[in-house]
């Protein structure tokens, strides 16, 4: 079998700026972030307008930053942990249902923006990181900060190695629900096989026949192939988060959405 070979995504658009950071302990928070009720839920989809704020004593330190210009109004950006060891990670909308959407390797922020925007529109508090040094720790604190912020139940969504995170990282983490998009059997020390997990929530697979990256049996392990889990197989080439820029982008969301709803039970 082919080792899978991943390479570094075309940047969705600028490079994020970090500029003006204050430190911030999530540990001076006091309240956590709550919906308006009488909030147009297309006027959300298209810009989030709030800002989910932290719980007390949150075991996390962020230093806010600059949202990039992929991001609208709304969404949150900040480093997360301590220096040296800091991941860029953006945020927007609230609840306790959180999704993490992890990026391919080298992936930014805005790699994920359209889908982070989309899916806080629909209720749920996202999360997206910045790949940095190491793609495993940068998902780690995306996690941290959706719990932070009010999610009690987690749900992952990730391109290539970020869907191998998402897989292989589900059930330590006690997800619900997982959509992979070309995702690598393995990667690092991370094992996304099912053979090797005893996670059994909704796990979707999305593989190209001809992928470059990563060969079709490679993803394939990924899922269990029942009711629950399949691989679904794209004729052509589009290889992680290209699957949101193709014909079948909308396919890909419904499965996303379908997935979302199984896990997080309605």
């Amino acid at each position: 079998m082919p080792a899978p070979t991943l390479s570094r995504p075309r940047p969705s658009r600028t490079a994020l700026a970090l500029l003006g950071a204050v430190g911030l302990a999530l540990t001076a928070a006091c309240s956590t972030g709550t919906p308006d009720e009488g909030s147009d839920a297309a006027a959300t989809a298209a810009a989030p307008e709030q800002t989910p704020t932290v719980l007390p004593s949150a075991p996390v330190t962020l230093t806010p930053a600059d949202a990039p210009d992929c991001l609208p109004e709304g969404v949150a950006a900040a480093q997360v942990g301590e220096a040296p060891a800091t991941t860029t990670v953006a945020w927007a909308g609230s609840g306790d249902r959180g999704v993490v959407l992890a990026p391919q390797v080298d992936g930014d922020v805005c790699q994920w923006a359209d889908e982070l925007v989309r899916l806080a529109g629909e209720g749920y508090l996202v999360a997206t990181y910045a790949w940095g040094t190491s793609g495993e720790a940068g998902f780690a604190s995306a996690v941290d900060v959706l719990e932070a912020t009010g999610a009690t139940r987690l749900a992952f969504v990730g391109a290539s190695a970020g869907g191998t995170l998402a897989a292989g990282l589900a059930d330590d983490l006690g997800a619900t629900a997982v959509v992979a998009l070309s995702p690598p059997a393995q990667y690092g020390e991370v094992d996304a096989r099912a053979a090797s997990s005893t996670f059994t929530g909704p796990l979707q697979v999305f593989a190209s026949t001809e992928d470059p990256q990563v060969p079709l049996t490679d993803s394939t392990q990924v899922a269990r192939q029942d009711k629950t889990s399949v691989t679904t197989q794209i004729p052509g080439t589009a290889h992680g988060i290209e699957f949101l820029a193709g014909d079948h982008a909308e396919h890909v969301r419904t499965v996303v959405d379908e997935a979302l709803t199984q896990g997080f039970g309605g």
